[in-house]
């Protein structure tokens, strides 16, 4: 077979360095800053959105052990996502997980969410849901 020197490829290579580049994880603290974040036009927010909306996939991870540690704020963490995503401070959130609860109790609350929830986006669970 013959080829001729004129013969040239119409695809473009720009796209390869994005398709081989090692696919970055979500981490907890990515999660909680891109919940509070507006999710128009940036996928990977639109992808945390996703996953915290589907509260029955995530929060259902939540190994016993944290639980037991997080108290009754363990059956609350849905609850605990929507008032971080409301922009409510950890010091209300606190207070309205229990009458002495503090910031310290919203902040564990959140990690134990937003462990959960990249989790669930690194393990691809979410991945038809934003296109």
């Amino acid at each position: 077979m013959q080829h001729s020197s004129t013969h040239t490829s119409s695809k473009s290579w720009r796209g390869w360095s994005r398709l081989l580049a090692p696919h970055r994880k979500y981490t907890s603290e990515e999660v909680r800053l891109r919940l509070q974040a507006d999710w128009k036009g940036d996928e990977r927010t639109a992808a945390v959105h996703a996953a915290a909306a589907r509260t029955s996939i995530w929060s259902s991870r939540l190994p016993d052990s944290l639980a037991f540690n997080l108290g009754r704020s363990a059956n609350r963490l849905p609850t605990v996502v929507f008032w971080h995503r409301q922009g409510i401070s950890p010091q209300d959130i606190g207070r309205r997980l229990s009458p002495f609860g503090t910031e310290w109790d919203a902040d564990r609350a959140l990690d134990a969410a937003a462990s959960l929830i990249a989790e669930v986006l690194n393990g691809g669970e979410t991945a038809e849901l934003v296109m």
